[in-house]
């Protein structure tokens, strides 16, 4: 696992030096049922545009491991950004997927000077477009078990599903406080049933699983105080009869030269009566 962090890393160390800034980050994420997670990134650029490399892995007990590579292209403007990005998650268990995803952001602010009341502004919208593919299947006796330990049958051929993902983002940045949101919706290509295995579902900083058919997120941030509090609230709606689930998070952030440290806790309730479960976390980024 760090062995292919670390080479997602020196892939972009070793880009060219004529790059304008150079930004490197990784977060370590741990929890009940010998729950694993590493995220790791790159970033370069110089003028107005940039490129970014990242890797998810995680793994528990109850759980395979799934890991995702991702590359991605963006430019920033005066008063517009957008991006794009490509992934995969290699075949882990019968199961594999690739997607692409690009977003738009609007600055209407430009560039405010420092003493501006408002110091940043945006309003985005983006999309996402995932095709799975899975060569197994659920058994009739063990449906609610979904991916965490059930039982599987081979499919007489492989089951493949296109997900689109549509959502509008803002985010506000006011007398040294930052306040945003995100909203999205899903559609899938297809009708879904109770024997098709659930989707690996990314909720906050951890890996879940299921059919999301919404979600909605907001969070607060202080940037501005040297020991940068922070606070989150997150909520998935599911196809297929499955509860909503909710994330509750917090944490802290603080800049010591070129690198920023980090420390998170998150509360994730499945919902349905199920048990609450909470995530710590660990991170560095790096800026040159």
């Amino acid at each position: 696992m760090l062995s292919r962090l670390l080479a997602v890393l020196l892939f972009f160390v070793s880009m060219p030096a004529a790059a304008g800034y150079f930004n490197a980050g990784a977060r370590y994420t741990f929890g009940p049922d010998g729950y694993a997670g590493v995220y790791g990134f790159g970033e370069a650029g110089g003028g107005a545009y940039y490129l970014r490399g990242a890797y998810r892995t995680y793994k528990s007990d109850v759980s395979d491991r799934f890991s995702t590579y991702s590359l991605g292209a963006g430019v920033d403007r005066t008063y517009w950004s957008a991006s794009a990005e490509l992934s995969v998650t290699p075949e882990t268990g019968g199961y594999k997927n690739s997607g692409l995803y690009a977003d738009f952001l609007w600055l209407p602010l430009g560039e405010p000077g420092e003493d501006a009341t408002v110091q940043d502004l945006y309003l985005g919208a983006f999309s996402a477009l995932t095709r799975h593919e899975d060569a197994y299947a659920v058994t009739a006796s063990t449906v609610s078990g979904g991916r965490r330990g059930s039982s599987t049958v081979t499919r007489a051929s492989a089951f493949k599903l296109s997900q689109t993902d549509y959502g509008l983002t803002a985010s506000v940045l006011a007398y040294g406080v930052r306040l945003s949101g995100r909203y999205a919706w899903t559609s899938y290509d297809q009708d879904l049933t109770a024997l098709d295995r659930q989707l690996p579902v990314d909720i906050g900083g951890i890996g879940t699983t299921g059919f999301p058919v919404r979600a909605a997120s907001c969070r607060i941030k202080f940037p501005s105080l040297p020991l940068s509090p922070e606070a989150g609230y997150a909520k998935t709606w599911y196809k297929l009869d499955q509860p909503d689930s909710e994330s509750v998070s917090a944490g802290l952030s603080r800049r010591l030269g070129a690198a920023e440290l980090s420390a998170g806790w998150e509360n994730y309730n499945p919902g349905g009566g199920a048990p609450k479960s909470d995530y710590y976390s660990l991170g560095v980024a790096l800026s040159f």
